[in-house]
């Protein structure tokens, strides 16, 4: 926006206007720099979003299973989505942290819960790329969290008299 009003030297209104026009142009063109940003930023997220996988992979966690209520089939499927990981994952990966989780686990409420919320932290830490702070939560998750959820897995089934005795650590 600039001004057709006439500029007489020394006229301070004049000049003040003049620049008032510079600054309005030069926010015109921020303005249109910042909806080519923002137009270019909605089709990087969509681009992203479509990288994502489909079935909810490391890109969501799986709802939490509410343990406490649920019965029948939808308990089955919960129960066999955690056996595959512990069967995948767990047991071939962890070694003597795994090795004293007793074949009872799915009949622990706790350890249950204890195993779904270690394989859905895994699969968020170790299913995506790695960059430094992903490293930093893969080790912390290494060294701090999973040493004490196993031992709470071992304590939970070791106790258990009415099933399977945990397996011997390799």
């Amino acid at each position: 926006m600039t001004t057709d009003r006439p500029q007489l030297a020394g006229d301070p209104l004049g000049e003040v206007m003049a620049r008032l026009g510079e600054h309005a142009d030069r926010l015109d063109l921020l303005a249109a720099a910042a909806a080519a940003r923002e137009t270019k930023f909605a089709e990087l997220w969509d681009l992203v979003q479509s990288l994502l996988p489909e079935n909810g992979g490391a890109g969501a966690p799986v709802p939490t299973p509410r343990w406490h209520v649920l019965e029948g089939q939808e308990r089955a499927a919960a129960v066999a989505r955690l056996a595959s990981w512990v069967q995948a994952v767990y047991l071939p990966v962890y070694g003597h942290l795994a090795g004293g989780l007793g074949d009872c686990w799915p009949k622990h409420p706790l350890a249950l819960v204890i195993i779904d919320h270690l394989s859905e932290t895994w699969t968020q830490l170790f299913e995506r790329p790695r960059t430094q702070r992903i490293l930093s939560l893969q080790t912390e998750f290494q060294a701090r969290i999973l040493p004490v959820l196993a031992e709470q897995l071992r304590a939970e089934t070791a106790r258990c008299t009415a099933h399977a005795r945990p397996r011997a650590a390799s």
